[in-house]
């Protein structure tokens, strides 16, 4: 699938967590903020969120 990171479109495996996407773009997550569709996702949740097509 398709998702918007830092105003750039990469492809992404379905059904894949801001956890696993940090993971796969190789992006350290000690000092990050997440938001997803003009919303702040809070650190907790990165393991469960599920991100989903055309996600910005």
């Amino acid at each position: 699938m398709i998702i918007s990171v830092n105003k750039k479109d990469i492809e992404v495996d379905d059904n894949i967590t801001i956890e696993s996407m940090l993971f796969f773009l190789e992006i350290k997550t000690e000092y990050i903020a997440v938001e997803v569709n003009s919303t702040i996702v809070p650190k907790s949740e990165f393991a469960i969120h599920m991100l989903s097509e055309n996600d910005k």
